[in-house]
């Protein structure tokens, strides 16, 4: 089999995919849209040769849903949802995307948890929220409506509502889905917390907090361990397996010199894809590329030299 190495070809006036659909006059979301696709191209070059790989990532570009081919580094457009922001994304089971959707309606922005179909690719508003995620494998929603962070599941046409935390309005709020029936949460800059359903409570994690930088990190269902940047003085880049109670395990090396940070995990490949903040070009302009490292040999490098996927993707395996 053939194995290419591929970078994004620069493309006219040197904007990535983000600055060109931003360019873009929207449009409502309509059945065909399915014939509405913009392709990047991509081509060969002389670098050293990498296996290929399998499979897409969802990510969001302003109003556009778009895919990432990871064989080839192709991107096309899914769906435009019109005079709207995808703020976030997340798997809900195999076959659909929670979208988190910031718009305006009479003046008065809008903040609404809408489920994508990747199938029928229609939408359903679900919730006023400012963020959400599934619990892995179940039907169980946790959500933030800007005030509180809430567990909840529709039963039988009623969402059953159960309140994990108040907080000031508007505050950031971070939620990392961990297991069926636990997630980890942060407000603002405050204490890490993992909220157990069965138990109903939640535990802060000190260890944990202390340890790793939440805005670098991500979960690892396989090991029940975070990657994270750990937290040292000064800029250090280095990443490491933590565990709940903050115990360091395996060290992973990625380039110390790359402001790297995790996106998603491909678990049939054992494939960590990141993305890369760089400067770069006749302008030097802020670029963001994507990386890729090889668990079984250790191997880290670049996929794409200019593609923003920003800070939440969906893996779809082939």
């Amino acid at each position: 089999m053939r194995i290419f190495w591929f970078k994004t070809r620069s493309i006219p006036n040197g904007r990535s995919l983000r600055d060109r659909l931003a360019a873009m006059p929207r449009y409502r979301l309509l059945p065909g849209i399915a014939g509405f696709a913009l392709l990047l191209q991509v081509a060969a070059c002389g670098a050293p040769e990498h296996e290929e790989l399998r499979g897409s990532l969802y990510f969001a570009a302003g109003n556009y849903l778009a895919l990432l081919d990871l064989r080839d580094g192709s991107t096309s457009v899914v769906a435009n949802l019109g005079d709207a922001d995808i703020r976030s994304l997340s798997p809900q089971l195999e076959d659909r995307l929670l979208l988190t959707v910031y718009g305006n309606e009479n003046n008065r922005e809008t903040r609404n948890l809408v489920l994508y179909d990747l199938a029928s690719r229609q939408t359903l508003t679900l919730l006023h929220g400012h963020i959400g995620y599934y619990l892995p494998g179940t039907m169980t929603l946790v959500f933030d409506d800007g005030v509180r962070i809430y567990v909840t599941e529709r039963i039988q046409g009623d969402w059953e509502k159960t309140e994990v935390i108040e907080h000031s309005y508007n505050q950031g709020v971070d939620i990392v889905p961990i297991a069926a029936t636990r997630f980890i949460y942060r407000v603002a800059d405050g204490p890490l917390y993992v909220y157990d359903k069965v138990a109903g409570r939640s535990i802060e994690l000190r260890g944990l907090g202390s340890t790793c930088r939440f805005e670098r990190a991500l979960w690892f269902a396989e090991r029940e361990q975070m990657l994270c940047q750990l937290r040292h003085e000064g800029e250090s880049m280095q990443y490491a397996f933590v565990g709940l109670d903050g115990t360091v395990h395996e060290d992973v090396s990625l380039p110390s010199s790359r402001d790297l940070r995790p996106l998603a995990f491909l678990p049939d490949q054992d494939v960590l894809i990141l993305t890369e903040r760089w400067r770069g070009g006749l302008a030097d302009r802020v670029r963001w590329a994507v990386w890729v490292y090889r668990f079984d040999s250790g191997e880290a490098y670049r996929l794409l030299d200019d593609q923003h996927l920003g800070e939440h993707v969906s893996y779809a395996r082939d």
